[in-house]
């Protein structure tokens, strides 16, 4: 099968090309040419900008893409009627596209955010979600019920340029008292690995799937949950020699009276007692299950991370969040809350 992706370069493009690679199947990608220059051997590179000249793919006898990059409604139309004539067109989309995380379990049939107000060439990603539905309906505009849609959750894993996953095991490495969300009953955590993601997505395609698909993690197991992902990250980071790093549970209540950010500044933490947030890491997948997704033990996805690594203070994907200096007076003020409520 010759598998045309747009994009290719970086993390989950990267990820779909080693896994098609590894079953034998003829590749091209499209993209800028920044993020990567030099590509496998028998992997043919076209430079473009989707937001312009498609020419360049006119013609080509492809039987599938797997659009990766598309966000903005206007590039992944024209993307889509320049390929119309592929087999399987498999759009990357989210599952920030729903209209509502209110609710529980989350669905492939549940509702999708409006987008009547999006406009086609919009790249604010304030707007991610509702752009995410919009370019989804461009992609069934011209392929109708022959389009493949896949809306992942956080995807995580090595090469992840977002920090927030990876977080939790650098702290872990650095050791000492850390900071952790306490959320009662614990709540569930979802997220997938980018190679389980990866490995998925190229078997639909090689079957010709159709419809839509959630597309997150644990398969076909118990949910992960906070103290599960806490204590897996304590372990790892022990095995690699670094000083034993202890959890300290601070109530949600005092982290948001001292506006700690909720996702981005204290990563994959939101408040539990926002309704907003319930069905969030309650992403049904049973549709995936039986398409035989399969997702790798936890321990595996933190020892990838840390084997990557551990980033300096200044990386990018360190920017925005929880700094040691902040965590350590947010424990500070957390610790002296019961002396200060006892006093006369």
């Amino acid at each position: 099968m010759h598998i045309l992706i747009l994009g290719g370069g970086v993390f989950l493009g990267a990820a779909l090309l080693r896994g098609a690679l590894e079953r034998g199947h003829e590749l091209t990608v499209f993209n800028r040419g920044r993020a990567q220059s030099a590509w496998p051997e028998g992997v043919q590179a076209i430079v473009g900008d989707r937001s312009g000249d498609l020419s360049a793919l006119a013609g080509k006898p492809f039987d599938a893409v797997i659009d990766t990059c598309g966000y903005v409604p206007a590039d992944v139309r024209g993307s889509a009627e320049a390929l119309r004539g592929v087999k399987t067109y498999c759009f990357v989309s989210s599952v920030s596209a729903y209209a509502s995380s209110r609710h529980s379990p989350i669905r492939e049939i549940d509702p999708l955010a409006d987008f009547s107000k999006i406009a086609p060439t919009d790249r604010d990603l304030a707007h991610y979600g509702p752009q995410k539905a919009a370019c989804e309906a461009e992609v069934q505009k011209v392929f109708g019920e022959h389009a493949l849609i896949v809306r992942p959750g956080l995807i995580v894993g090595p090469g992840d340029r977002s920090g927030r996953f990876s977080h939790w095991p650098w702290r872990a490495l650095k050791g000492g008292d850390m900071l952790v969300p306490d959320l009662g009953d614990d709540e569930p955590l979802q997220f997938i690995d980018v190679r389980d993601l990866a490995a998925w997505i190229v078997r639909l395609v090689e079957r010709g799937e159709r419809g839509a698909f959630n597309g997150t993690g644990p398969a076909n197991g118990p949910a992960c949950c906070w103290s599960e992902l806490v204590a897996v990250c304590q372990d790892e980071a022990e095995k690699r020699g670094s000083p034993p790093a202890e959890p300290v549970p601070v109530a949600e209540d005092f982290l948001l009276a001292q506006k700690v950010e909720p996702w981005m500044e204290l990563p994959l933490w939101l408040p539990s007692t926002d309704p907003e947030n319930h069905g969030f890491s309650r992403v049904d997948i049973q549709r995936a299950e039986r398409t035989r997704l399969t997702t790798r033990p936890l321990e595996q996805t933190v020892a990838a991370v840390m084997d990557e690594g551990l980033p300096p203070e200044d990386d990018p994907r360190r920017r925005g969040k929880l700094t040691r200096a902040r965590e350590a007076e947010l424990l500070a003020l957390w610790r002296a809350r019961p002396a200060e409520a006892e006093a006369p």
